[in-house]
């Protein structure tokens, strides 16, 4: 009997490994199905997103002989009255060194601080001609 028990134990096993087997294939079958089909649809959806990118790049980035066809924007702000305006803060602090070097040396040093102060105007004007 216990013989008979381990033969029905055996065949039951058995019948469970099958329908495992044949149910893990399936789902195998399914899941490699399911992959494709996910990567179908991201190929669709990378397509329209690079359609959609392109087309709006084309609408805003020129790049060599199509910039003539650009629309000129304005800036927000403008280099010329940039750049006078770092020479100006640069002309006030020159002066303002030279009146601070003058307050300290009054009687000591004002031949040297004169020729230090032309050189500075020269070279200012120099920029400014530039």
């Amino acid at each position: 009997m216990d013989e008979i028990k381990n033969v029905d134990d055996f065949v039951n096993d058995a019948k469970t490994k099958e329908v495992n087997e044949e149910n893990n294939n399936g789902s195998t079958k399914r899941g490699k199905r399911e992959y494709y089909i996910e990567l179908a649809l991201f190929l669709i959806l990378g397509i329209l997103l690079g359609v959609a990118i392109k087309t709006e790049a084309v609408k805003r980035v020129t790049i060599g002989f199509n910039d003539y066809k650009m629309k000129i924007m304005n800036q927000d702000f403008d280099i010329n009255k940039l750049e006078k305006d770092v020479l100006a803060k640069q002309m006030e602090a020159a002066k303002q060194e030279q009146a601070d070097s003058q307050a300290q040396n009054p009687n000591g040093d004002a031949a040297n601080t004169d020729s230090n102060a032309s050189t500075q105007d020269n070279s200012q004007e120099n920029n400014n001609q530039q």
